[in-house]
């Protein structure tokens, strides 16, 4: 080997190495990133009102309920029935506000990345199903048996 081929491998390696380096420091930022809009999504919530204020529904980011406000006179306004259709037409406008905002918060990063799992993997849900507004599950009507209890235990009928 020639003292050129020497000189040409070296500089070869050294192209090699920072090219090893901006991939690392590249890597740690979007380490850093994720990690952040992990914890942004963890906290997020999104409310929602009924329209005629008589109910309020916090959700969390997975669209969990986390919170019920029912004003005094929701009791006087609605039937038991009514009421239930409302809290959960309610809970599903908040559950749809938190998707949307989760699907903006993570829209850089789905974009930035051009593919998605089911890209890789046919047939495995994406980040675009999972993120993607759905169409609402709140009952259409109320049926008989929609104000009938569910859960019984001791004192509570």
């Amino acid at each position: 080997m020639s003292a050129a081929d020497v000189g040409s491998m070296r500089g070869q390696v050294e192209v090699l190495r920072a090219q090893i380096n901006s991939m690392q420091h590249v890597l740690l930022e979007r380490t850093r990133s994720l990690a952040d809009l992990q914890e942004r999504i963890a906290r997020a919530t999104a409310s929602a009102r009924s329209s005629d204020g008589s109910v309020e529904i916090v959700v969390d980011a997975s669209g969990a309920v986390v919170g019920v406000d029912l004003s005094g006179s929701s009791y006087a306004k609605h039937s038991p029935a009514a009421l239930g259709n409302l809290i959960l037409a309610t809970a599903a406008s908040a559950a749809e506000d938190i998707r949307r905002q989760v699907a903006e918060m993570t829209k850089p990063l789905t974009e930035a990345a051009g593919i998605d799992l089911p890209d890789l993997v046919p047939g495995v849900l994406g980040l675009r199903e999972i993120l993607e507004p759905r169409p609402s599950s709140t009952p259409a009507s109320c049926d008989e048996n929609w104000d009938r209890t569910v859960l019984r235990s001791s004192g509570n009928v």
